[in-house]
């Protein structure tokens, strides 16, 4: 019984490791359709952009739909939704899309001195199984939009009850390979092999006294 139960353990264990890497929770679709911007130069919006866009950068990307490819997937349903931002039109967005959750922005400038900008509005994050949204509102002058786009990320971004990338076939391998390597040296170290020890009914002689 007992050699059975070693290579048993050994086989199991890896099995269980294995699962565990194979087994990482499918992460929600998501959808950022990008910003509204009023009242400041091109340029200015072009750069408001680049910041939120980076915000993204850490989400498994084959899951992430950005504003070019969702205005191409929901042109309609994002144009009314900056027209006038609700959970309604957040949900014709989702329903598009399959997307689970939606982001998106309406920044415009309110600074009374035309040689500084400020940046005033919301920043929006739509849960399409909940079917309510919430909202960061920011602001902020233009020259502190670098540290306010970290802190949306933290708030908005970094709180979705995601799971993080998936595990490459490359790292899977890795640790299977390192699961088998374990278990040679587990082998190696509990005696000989343990596929091929007696079955405990050998038929040696028994010892006697002299």
């Amino acid at each position: 019984m007992k050699n059975l139960i070693k290579p048993f353990a050994v086989i199991l264990s890896s099995a269980i490791l294995f699962a565990q890497v194979k087994t990482t929770v499918k992460a929600s679709k998501i959808v950022y359709v990008g910003l509204k911007v009023e009242d400041v130069e091109p340029w200015v919006k072009d750069e408001l952009e680049k910041k939120m866009n980076i915000i993204f950068n850490d989400l498994e990307q084959e899951k992430l739909i950005m504003p070019i490819k969702a205005n191409e997937l929901a042109e309609d349903q994002v144009n009314l939704l900056f027209n006038e931002v609700n959970d309604k039109n957040f949900q014709k967005i989702a329903d598009k899309t399959g997307a689970k959750y939606i982001f998106a922005g309406s920044f415009k400038n309110v600074s009374p001195d035309d040689s500084r900008i400020m940046i005033q509005g919301d920043f929006y994050r739509y849960n399409a199984q909940l079917k309510s949204s919430f909202k960061y509102e920011v602001l902020k002058y233009y020259e502190r939009m670098d540290d306010e786009a970290k802190v949306i990320k933290k708030q908005m971004i970094d709180s979705i009850p995601y799971t993080p990338k998936p595990a490459s076939f490359r790292q899977i391998a890795y640790v299977f390979g390192g699961v088998l390597l374990i278990g040679l040296v587990f082998m190696t170290l509990t005696g000989t092999n343990v596929w091929m020890d007696g079955d405990g009914s050998g038929t040696g002689e028994n010892p006697t006294e002299n």
